[in-house]
Formats: structure tokens, C-alpha cells, sequence
């Protein structure tokens, strides 16, 4: 079995020891302890997933050499703790910018020439190095200070300020963020970035 960490979160000890994330598309299980196929049928485990995935062996020695996973390149993988840049899905040149210098209201732009690293992590204790899913609560900050994402109250633009935005969620970073009005900021071209219920959809990188 290869190595990796823990990952399974049900409270099935067989799965919970068996289970190891390899890297960000890998999963390995020993089969001694607990078969990867029955996390589909054990209450407990998966079996939300029944009828809804199916499971293919990889290449081996034993005449298996056509592996139907494409290998993924250019990946972010969402591990608590790590830096990130935020851009855009469906526009990937448009990125999360904070300007340092000049921005008195500490307002966080989108801008398709600079970008800024973010470092994303999951709020509960001890989590760091774990994967977030999309039910995680997070805090996004910036890497240089001790600033965190957060909104105004009044304008829904997206600013920094020492106290995060609560109850902010992976999955909400994904989705609850859109892009406003062009303007000028430091002889730079911006756009706002607001939050808002319906927004559109962004990536880290």
C-alpha cells in the first residue's frame, strides 16, 4: 500500500484507517482492512454515491495497461493552509488584486494585470495540511500581514480588514463573488469585487 494520510471522515474505523490520499487525484486502500468498493453499501461511509461512480484498477503488472484517468497538470490542490491565487473560471486572466499602497478603504479589486496571493485555510483546529471540501468555513489572508478577507457591510465590496468574514465557506469562495465596476486605482484599471448570493464562479491557482 502506498503511503499518504488519512482521509475518510466517517466514523467506520475500518475506513478511516484504510483509506490514504496519495496526492490530489490518487486515493490508495489496503484491502485487508476495508475494500474501497463497499464504501459505496456500508451505512455510514458513502452510499450517497451508489449508482453514481464506478471504480476501474490502474496499470499493473498483471496485463492492466490502459489507464482510463487522464493525468491532471496545471492543478491547485485545495490543502488548508497553502497560498493561492483567486481567478476567475470562466475568465482565468482576471485575478483577485490588493493594491498595498494607495488604498485607504483596503479594498480587494479584480484586475487582469496584477495579482495578489491569498493564503486559504479552514478554520477548525489543527486542520492544516487537510483537504477543504466545500462545507469547510475559512478564512481567506492576506500572506504579508495579518489581514483578512472581509465585506462591507454597506457596499458588498470585498475589502481586508482584521477581523475575517464569518461563516464564509469553501464553497461560497467559489461561487458567492462577482465582478463590479471598471475603475482607476493608482493609474491601474480594476474592477470592484463584490460578494453577493448569486455570483460567478472562481478558482484557485
Amino acid at each position: 500500500m502506498s503511503g499518504g494520510v488519512p482521509v475518510s471522515t466517517s466514523a467506520v474505523a475500518t475506513f478511516v484507517t484504510s483509506v490514504q490520499r496519495v496526492n490530489a487525484q490518487f486515493y490508495t486502500h489496503n484491502n485487508l482492512v476495508a475494500s474501497v468498493t463497499d464504501t459505496l453499501t456500508t451505512p455510514g461511509v458513502a452510499t450517497q454515491f451508489l449508482g453514481k461512480v464506478f471504480f476501474t484498477l490502474l496499470n499493473d503488472t498483471l496485463g492492466r495497461n490502459t489507464s482510463i484517468i487522464p493525468q491532471l497538470e496545471h492543478f491547485a490542490d485545495h490543502i488548508s493552509g497553502n497560498s493561492f491565487f483567486i481567478r476567475s473560471k470562466v475568465a482565468p486572466y482576471d485575478y483577485w488584486y490588493y493594491p498595498q499602497s494607495s488604498n485607504a478603504t483596503k479594498a480587494v479589486y479584480v484586475s487582469r494585470t496584477e495579482r495578489t496571493r491569498f493564503t486559504v485555510s479552514r478554520t477548525a483546529n489543527d486542520t492544516a495540511g487537510t483537504v477543504m471540501i466545500g462545507s469547510d468555513k475559512i478564512i481567506i489572508k492576506l500572506t504579508t500581514t495579518d489581514l483578512s478577507v472581509n465585506v462591507n457591510a454597506t457596499t458588498a465590496q470585498v475589502i481586508l480588514s482584521l477581523a475575517p468574514l464569518s461563516e464564509l465557506t469553501f464553497s461560497t469562495l467559489l461561487t458567492n463573488f462577482t465582478v463590479g465596476s471598471s475603475l482607476s486605482v493608482s493609474g491601474e484599471n480594476v474592477n470592484e469585487l463584490l460578494y453577493t448570493e448569486h455570483g460567478e464562479q472562481w478558482e484557485l491557482a
